[in-house]
């Protein structure tokens, strides 16, 4: 999977504002490239966790998976593990000090994917 610049951008700074809290979001590509990351009405950055009410995520095609945060390292959770066989097939994970370098993407069970910077 492609992430545009502006998408990778908004998604570190989000990141970086939320500190020590988790950011969490969802997910827009449009041609295999992330362009958007939505922000679910209803949604919780706290500390050692963050959620989404699955119920707000609107019927979008163009979603593919989520983002969110870790305070540390980018390794998925058991509970990241079960969020992400069940909202798309593809996640990242930014960990601190949420640089290009602290991503980490995942495909729907957990397994590592690639993630490359497009050229728009």
């Amino acid at each position: 999977m492609k992430i545009t610049r502006v998408a990778l951008e908004f998604i570190l700074e989000a990141s970086k504002g939320a500190h020590p809290r988790e950011f969490i979001g969802m997910l827009r590509a449009e041609d295999g490239t992330i362009t958007e990351t939505l922000i679910i009405p209803g949604s919780t950055f706290e500390e050692c966790r963050s959620s989404i009410l699955t119920y707000m995520v609107p019927i979008d095609l163009s979603l593919v998976g989520s983002v969110h945060s870790h305070p540390g390292p980018p390794r998925p959770s058991r509970a990241d593990l079960e969020f992400f066989r069940r909202m798309g097939k593809f996640h990242i994970i930014v960990g601190y000090p949420y640089t290009p370098q602290s991503v980490a993407a995942f495909n729907s069970d957990g397994s590592p994917a690639a993630l490359e910077l497009s050229n728009d």
